[in-house]
């Protein structure tokens, strides 16, 4: 029989930029499923007590819904998950549209950050090969220009979820944001 899930999440270490694919037993998603439930499974046991939301300790995790790809009607949500610097507590937020297919074509679960980059950089997975990239150019561009000159680079249906300067500036208030192309606003000249 197959499984609603891929059984494996990828773990990126942005302090020495390393990318780890890891297994996760079946038992955890058939106590957590996946989603909410795996993102605090991993964030519960790794982060530290005590860590700082904003330091390299802290777990900022893209889970996809666990019924997700399998055909499932309205299944395609995903949820960022994190110890929250707002209050120092869980955070999380859910979204539709393409992304979270897109993580788990990339053959993950989840995918996971901790640690601090020295320099701007993105994750560029295909075909469940994963590269950081530079991002220098993408630096101070707001979310949607950012997501516009990334499909330029990778194609209209390439999956993006970006920040804008509020969040390279760690406003305690910003947000990921996951645009899908017929959902970008139209920009006036």
């Amino acid at each position: 029989m197959s499984k609603p899930y891929m059984g494996k999440i990828l773990m990126v270490d942005l302090s020495d930029q390393t990318m780890t694919p890891e297994a996760i037993p079946d038992r955890v998603y058939e106590e957590y499923l996946s989603g909410m439930g795996l993102g605090v499974y991993i964030l519960y046991n790794r982060i530290p007590a005590g860590a700082d939301p904003l330091g390299p300790d802290n777990i900022l995790g893209f889970c996809s819904g666990f019924l997700t790809g399998t055909g499932s009607l309205f299944s395609g949500r995903w949820t960022l998950v994190g110890k929250s610097p707002l209050t120092g507590c869980w955070g999380d937020a859910n979204c539709g549209g393409t992304f979270s297919p897109a993580i788990k074509h990339s053959g993950y679960d989840a995918i996971f950050f901790k640690g601090i980059s020295p320099h701007p950089v993105y994750l560029y997975v295909k075909n469940g090969r994963a590269t950081l990239k530079d991002a220098a150019d993408l630096w101070g561009r707001d979310a949607i220009e950012t997501e516009e000159l990334l499909k330029q680079q990778y194609g209209p249906k390439a999956a993006i979820a970006v920040i804008g300067p509020s969040g390279e500036k760690i406003s305690l208030i910003s947000g990921v944001m996951a645009f899908t192309a017929s959902a970008l606003p139209i920009r006036r000249q």
